[in-house]
């Protein structure tokens, strides 16, 4: 028992000698531009977000980018000049919206250079999405402390391949307000077929802002996205959920399909709607 204890302090003066701190300097890098935008069949006010990155200890919001000039063309001529309604965001007329099938470019004209550029863009096409039947609402009370409703959807796939996102709305407040909270998906599983039900959202009964009383109206938006914008959304969700430390590959960020090394996207895309009213 003596030569038990004995060894337990020699391990202890090991382990303990062999751990160091470590200061990992931080430098400074330069700045890029952020750009986040998307316009859609919707004929309505569309926004692109102007930003600019930050070193690791900024503890503030990015600050925005004002006065550029912002303008969205199609592959027909046709230009919308954006106007900037806030600090750095910037917004289409009101009776905007994309037609299906044109190819569009946003471009972006800085009053100062960043990372030695004025002038970025990007470009993005709008594919089309079949109108959607209905939608229903599943209660499924295994599914965590509450209960889940599922919200399903009834929709005829076209023969093409295809890749949606989908957005849920309670009472027209956007539930899916963030990239982490979306859900895309190609057709693989269901190409050319009647979803009949297929499951494409989830509204968590423990957690207040989704909780659904009598008469709150649900909305559905599906969207055709392109795969370029199905990548950077996927990519986007990898890098900003939990990761295994022993296991995950270095932080990188996320490639979007701005050039001149600016980040983010810019998207354009078809929308289709489907709601109902919630009576249980």
């Amino acid at each position: 028992m003596k030569k038990i204890f004995l060894i337990i302090p020699v391990f202890l003066l090991i382990f303990s000698s062999c751990t160091e701190r470590i200061d990992i300097e931080l430098d400074e890098t330069f700045t890029r531009l952020v750009v986040y935008g998307s316009i859609t069949t919707d004929t309505t006010r569309h926004f692109v977000d102007l930003s600019a990155t930050t070193n690791y200890y900024y503890n503030e919001a990015p600050p925005k980018v004002s006065g550029a000039s912002v303008e969205i063309s199609d592959d027909l001529g046709n230009v919308e000049q954006l106007t900037e309604v806030a600090p750095g965001k910037y917004a289409t007329s009101d009776d905007f919206a994309a037609i299906v099938g044109r190819i569009y470019t946003l471009r972006v004209d800085l009053q100062e250079e960043i990372n030695g550029h004025k002038t970025y863009t990007a470009t993005s096409q709008v594919n089309p999405i079949f109108p959607i039947d209905s939608i229903g609402l599943v209660y499924r009370p295994d599914w965590g402390e509450k209960g889940f409703y599922e919200v399903t959807c009834y929709y005829q796939d076209p023969p093409t391949r295809d890749i949606y996102m989908f957005n849920i709305f309670k009472n027209s407040e956007l539930l899916t307000d963030t990239i982490n909270d979306r859900f895309v998906t190609d057709d693989e599983f269901f190409n050319g077929s009647y979803t009949n039900g297929i499951g494409v959202g989830y509204l968590d009964q423990s957690n207040e802002r989704e909780v659904i009383h009598t008469g709150d109206t649900i909305l559905f938006q599906g969207c055709n996205i392109t795969e370029a914008y199905y990548d950077f959304i996927i990519t986007l969700q990898t890098e900003t959920g939990f990761q295994t430390p022993l296991f995950s590959g270095p932080p990188a960020n996320v490639k979007g399909n701005l050039d001149n090394g600016a980040v983010g996207f810019f998207a354009a895309y078809g929308v289709s709607y489907s709601s109902l009213v919630f009576q249980p």
